[in-house]
């Protein structure tokens, strides 16, 4: 069985939460190309009209703080600064509900996604806290438990786990916060094939990933171009493989958030936190959620090689006691056992 999870001509729903529409690149004045079926349910349009429309014609279905400031323009000043992260989230109104556009892009197209906003107050000085409460741990063992801990605070999610990839591909949870009520997976080893090559690669492409309700059906999108698949490579919305989700059903998870992690340039691991019940991450809180991700990742590869250079100066140290001691003792098992720093220290 294989599920394409680049291209795809669906989108994760997310009960009506947030809809995409695409603009052709190649185009100046922009096209939309494809968009969701749950568009509707915002717009009051049915999304099929909006089809091969000037993309100007969603201006009017939006209200934005600057009534002369359109999508367009904003979709051209990204493209002017090459990077719409700047601009990342854009606040605007539909239906006099707030919501957050974010404009992200494919070989073909310009991705325009937009989601409701659904917190109510500013996270950036939580953010800051959490990430210097994380950085006191003194070890790495330390550091990845601040992690879970100040993850778990942020989304508010019934499980936290750091999730690390070892050798051979096979993952082990090396950091745990949960719920007093569930039983730990902490030190449980996982098989390679939980986590395909094909899915690691995209967690190296999206740091964040987020399944908020594993029970709602996935939206169609629609287009006139049916001979090209959507791009969805950098979607926040792009729909889930249904193995996944069935494998997140059987551990009874309802909802799922991860967060890669990094490290010279590899899929370290991943912060892995389930609910055992529906829950939206507003995009603000995945962003500083993705934020802690990106100051582990590089405290990681900070502490760890500062570890391993502890662990090698204190292998040295023993073997040359060793050495003394084979050199001075009569018997060689009393040399190795006999004394405080024995054979096992090495």
């Amino acid at each position: 069985i294989t599920f394409q999870t680049r291209k795809a001509g669906r989108c994760q729903l997310f009960s009506y939460y947030r809809f995409p529409l695409n603009a052709k690149r190649s185009e100046s004045t922009g096209k939309i190309s494809y968009i969701s079926e749950n568009a509707q349910a915002f717009l009051n349009c049915p999304p099929k009209d909006l089809l091969e429309m000037p993309l100007n014609i969603i201006d009017k279905f939006i209200k934005q703080q600057d009534p002369h400031f359109s999508v367009e323009d904003l979709l051209k000043l990204g493209i002017i600064r090459k990077s719409f992260d700047a601009i990342a989230p854009h606040p605007l109104e539909i239906n006099d509900r707030p919501f957050y556009l974010v404009i992200t892009s494919s070989s073909h197209d310009w991705l325009l996604e937009f989601e409701p906003v659904t917190l109510q107050y500013d996270l950036q000085s939580s953010i800051g806290r959490s990430a210097s409460a994380m950085l006191q741990g003194k070890s790495v063992s330390a550091l990845l438990k601040r992690a879970a801990t100040e993850v778990k605070q942020l989304i508010g999610y019934d499980r936290v786990m750091i999730y690390k990839f070892l050798d051979d591909g096979h993952g082990e949870v090396v950091a745990e916060e949960k719920e007093e009520k569930l039983e730990p997976f902490f030190g449980l080893h996982y098989p390679a094939s939980d986590i395909p090559k094909q899915a690691r690669e995209l967690y190296k492409l999206n740091l964040t990933r987020l399944i908020a309700n594993v029970n709602t059906l996935d939206a169609e999108i629609i287009t006139f171009k049916d001979e090209h698949p959507l791009d969805l490579t950098n979607s926040s919305l792009r729909a889930v493989s249904p193995i996944h989700i069935q494998y997140l059903k059987n551990m009874g998870v309802q909802s799922s958030f991860s967060i890669s992690l990094i490290s010279h340039g590899e899929l370290w691991g991943l912060i892995a936190c389930h609910n055992y019940s529906p829950k939206f991450i507003d995009y603000k809180a995945r962003e500083g959620s993705k934020l802690i991700g990106q100051i582990l990742s590089s405290a990681l590869e900070y502490r760890q090689g500062e570890e391993d250079s502890e662990i090698v100066q204190q292998f040295k140290e023993t073997a040359n006691i060793l050495s003394d001691q084979l050199n001075r003792d009569k018997y060689l098992t009393d040399a190795l056992t006999g004394h405080k720093r024995t054979i096992l220290n090495v």
